[in-house]
């Protein structure tokens, strides 16, 4: 899908927010529908959007919206019926894809698999279940703190800060790729002080710098070596937070022999849980009780994942667990202006459900060609995989014969039959090759039209 079309989102919350502010960076028209009144005037004021006040199930709001005119509805309010009639509603309305919200498992899985066709649904996303994919992927790779798969798993986005007294701390990244060391992998993004850059040959790692980059799974030891990160397997895992996040986790976790620990204030809801997991220890507490965390032994775990919907809570519990000892924390938000705090209390990693599923989304906003996308929460620089179309401009050509954006950077290569090769100047492009780049949204506009056309 081109920059400049018109989509409609049903619902401001932090979801919806999100996916209207990444979209309007890449010049789309976006309409946002929010049916309470201090919501929407909240995005009005903040973003430069049509906002029209009302419930997305009413024709006239729809109509209201533009919605003969839209490409693309998402509908991303927190009630799965009223998603469902805002899709049903856009198809009938002609509108060619349709992204819905549905939180129920049940609606989710096979048996609402009827339903979901008759509505004309394109795309399911949940919230809770893609931050618990997130938080998975994070535990099996402590030290870590974003972890994306990537061409079917073939290779893996990382992000991690830089120790002080890494290997690389110091160097250039040509340096580091003359050496030998560097050349497994591509350094896609740093951010130092608050400040994301796309990095070129001259650009120095210094201790402390967040780097996003990509390797291969067999190379990862040595990226953590460079890194000055030291990661091990995750045996014993406290989950705190019994909600539909913590759940998820702990039940798979447990599914895979880790020893799992999960506290859930609720009486009847850690009841329910402890029959349904008997594997896990299931206790019932307060995820702030520093007594109970201590009887617990929160210190001595590999990791601890604040899973609560109660931000405050979650940075609190995981900064004390840090304290005593645990040697990798997790923690949900929901509030970005909690973000400051994580680091300053020692927390390793952060996790949003609004990035988790927009990213699905913004995946499916941007055509067949483009396979998978991550966004950030602290950057606006992200991370897309696109396939090479057959009539594309770049196929037969070099990188280096290729005129692109400057903040826009082709980190690897995926051939037709799976084997990912990190990109380098002299690497040739063909039709259904898939490329890893790590772009700006205006660069990433800017440079999308030459794969695909």
């Amino acid at each position: 899908m081109l920059s400049g079309v018109h989509i409609v989102i049903v619902g401001a919350g932090e979801i919806g927010y999100y996916l209207a502010e990444r979209l309007l960076a890449e010049h789309h028209d976006v309409v946002v529908i929010e049916a309470d009144p201090v919501r929407a005037a909240n995005i009005g004021e903040s973003l430069d959007v049509q906002v029209v006040v009302g419930s997305g199930t009413s024709p006239r709001n729809l109509t209201a919206a533009r919605i003969s005119d839209a490409r693309m509805l998402a509908a991303v309010t927190d009630n799965d019926e009223a998603n469902l009639v805002a899709s049903m509603l856009a198809k009938q309305a002609g509108v060619a894809s349709t992204v819905v919200r549905i939180q129920s498992p049940e609606l989710q899985d096979q048996p609402g698999e009827g339903l979901r066709a008759a509505v004309g649904v394109d795309v399911v996303i949940d919230p809770d279940r893609d931050t618990a994919d997130e938080i998975i992927e994070l535990v099996g790779l402590p030290g870590a703190d974003e972890v994306h798969p990537m061409a079917g798993g073939h290779l893996t986005l990382i992000g991690a800060s830089v120790s002080e007294g890494a290997p690389i701390a110091g160097q250039t990244l040509a340096e580091i790729g003359s050496s030998g060391e560097g050349q497994p992998f591509l350094f896609g993004a740093i951010t130092r002080d608050g400040r994301t850059t796309i990095p070129r040959g001259d650009h120095r790692i210094l201790a402390g710098d967040h780097v996003r980059v990509i390797s291969a799974d067999a190379d990862r030891p040595q990226l953590f070596g460079l890194l000055g990160l030291r990661s091990a397997r995750a045996r014993r895992v406290m989950v705190l937070g019994g909600g539909a996040i913590g759940s998820r986790v702990a039940e798979r976790l447990q599914r895979t022999g880790v020893a799992v620990t999960l506290v859930e204030r609720d009486l009847a809801r850690a009841e329910m849980l402890a029959e349904r997991m008997p594997r896990v220890t299931v206790v019932r507490g307060d995820i702030t009780d520093t007594d109970l965390l201590a009887e617990e032994n929160v210190g001595s775990t590999d990791a601890v994942v604040a899973a609560t919907g109660e931000d405050a809570a979650n940075v609190l519990s995981c900064a004390y667990a840090a304290a005593e000892g645990a040697r990798f924390t997790v923690a949900v938000l929901h509030r970005l202006d909690l973000l400051p705090l994580v680091r300053r209390f020692g927390i390793d990693a952060s996790l949003s459900p609004r990035t988790a599923s927009a990213n699905a989304v913004l995946g499916h906003a941007r055509g067949e060609l483009v396979q998978v996308v991550a966004t950030f929460l602290e950057s606006d620089a992200e991370v897309d995989e696109i396939e090479i179309g057959p009539a594309s401009a770049a196929v037969g050509k070099t990188l280096a014969e290729l005129d692109l954006p400057r903040e826009f950077l082709i980190g690897a290569v995926v051939r037709g039959d799976g084997v990912g090769e990190i990109a380098r100047g002299s690497t040739e492009l063909t039709a259904g090759d898939h490329i890893v780049v790590f772009a700006r949204p205006d660069a990433l506009a800017a440079a999308r039209p030459l794969f695909s056309a």
